[in-house]
C-alpha cells in the first residue's frame, strides 16, 4: 500500500482536555514515561499498558472503557537485536499493532502509532514523507508493516489514526544501548580513560524527547489518517555529538574510532518536518547542546 501523506477527509478534532481518558502502551519505556508525565501534568486521565503493568501486547485486552485515544508506543526496539530475532520483532511490532488497531476500532477511539525511520539510505536530503521507503533492517521492516496496518484500518474502517515516523530521539533516562547516553556515560565516568566508539562518521537527526512528546500530543487532534515525519531537521555526526558532550560537560578525553561500520549503515539522516508543522503547528525547539545539557543536569563527572 502506498504511503498516504495527506489527511484523507481530514479536519481538526478538539485537542485533549483535562479529564479526558487515554491509554499509553509501552508506558514504562523511555518515551512512554515522558509522555505519561506530560499528559498527567495536563490533567489527562492516563491508563498505562506496559510490561511493568503485566500487560502482554500479544495476548491481553486494552482497558478502553471511556477512553478517547490510544498512544501506541509498545514495541521491540534496537536494530542489532532485530537482526538476531526478526520473527519476534514482527510479531510484537506488526501483529501487536494490528491487535491495538482492532481494539480501538471496536471501542470507537482514535490512535497514534509511533513508528520509526524506514527510508534506508536517503536519495535526497532533507527526507520528506514522499521519499521512497527502504526498510533495510528487520526492525524498520516490522515498524513499516505496523504503519501499513494503520493506513489500512484507517481507510477501510474510517478510523482516526496518526502514524509518526520518529527519528533518533534522546534525553534523560534513555538506555545506554543508544548512542548519546553511551557517549555521556563514557565522558562522565572517571574510570573510563578514553571514549571508544564503533564509527565516528554517521550523521543522524537527533530529537530531544520533550519535542517528541509535544509532537505526539499536537498531532492527535487531526481527523482521518495522517502520516508525519518527526525530527529536529538537523543532522550531527557521531564525532560532533562527542565534541558537544565534552564541551557541555567540561570534560575532555581521547576519542578512539574503532572504524567498525554496521551492516547497511546509513551515512546521513535529516528530516523534513514541514508537513506536521503546517498541519499541527509543531516544530522542534531544543537543539543538541541544550538537550545534552538537560541530560547532564544533576550528574557530575
Amino acid at each position: 500500500m502506498a504511503a498516504a501523506v495527506g489527511e484523507a477527509g481530514a479536519g481538526v478534532r478538539t485537542a485533549l482536555q483535562a479529564g479526558d481518558r487515554v491509554v499509553v502502551t509501552g508506558a514504562g519505556g523511555f518515551l512512554g514515561r515522558r509522555l505519561v508525565e506530560r499528559l498527567r501534568a495536563d490533567g489527562i486521565d492516563v491508563l498505562t499498558a506496559g510490561r511493568g503493568d503485566g500487560f502482554d501486547l500479544l495476548a491481553d485486552a486494552l482497558p478502553l472503557d471511556g477512553v478517547a485515544h490510544v498512544f501506541h508506543l509498545a514495541a521491540e526496539t534496537g536494530v542489532p537485536d532485530a537482526w538476531n530475532d526478526p520473527v519476534r520483532f514482527h510479531l510484537v511490532n506488526t501483529h501487536g499493532t494490528v491487535r491495538v488497531l482492532d481494539q480501538c476500532r471496536r471501542a470507537g477511539c482514535s490512535m497514534t502509532y509511533v513508528g520509526a525511520y524506514i527510508y534506508g539510505v536517503p536519495q535526497t536530503l532533507p527526507i520528506d514523507e514522499q521519499h521512497r521507503v527502504d526498510a533495510n533492517n528487520p526492525y524498520a521492516f516490522s515498524k513499516w508493516m505496523g504503519e501499513q496496518a494503520c493506513e489500512w484500518y484507517a481507510g477501510l474502517y474510517a478510523m482516526d489514526v496518526v502514524a509518526i515516523r520518529l527519528f533518533n530521539t534522546y534525553g534523560p533516562g534513555q538506555s545506554d544501548r543508544f548512542l548519546i547516553p553511551k557517549i555521556v556515560d563514557q565522558v562522565l565516568d572517571p574510570a573510563t580513560p578514553a571514549i571508544e566508539l564503533m564509527d565516528l562518521q554517521p550523521r543522524r537527526d537527533y530529537l530531544y524527547v520533550d519535542d517528541a512528546v509535544e509532537a505526539l500530543i499536537r498531532s492527535r487532534a487531526v481527523d482521518g489518517y495522517a502520516l508525519y515525519n518527526v525530527g529536529s531537521g538537523q543532522s550531527h555526526s557521531v564525532s560532533e555529538v562527542v565534541e558537544t558532550v565534552m564541551a557541555v560537560s567540561g570534560v575532555r578525553k581521547p576519542v578512539v574510532d574503532l572504524q567498525r561500520q554496521r551492516p547497511n549503515e546509513i551515512p546521513d539522516v535529516r528530516a523534513d518536518c514541514a508537513h506536521i508543522g503546517q498541519a499541527c503547528g509543531w516544530s522542534a525547539r531544543v537543539g543538541l547542546a541544550e538537550g545534552i545539557a538537560r541530560m547532564l543536569e544533576g550528574r557530575s563527572p
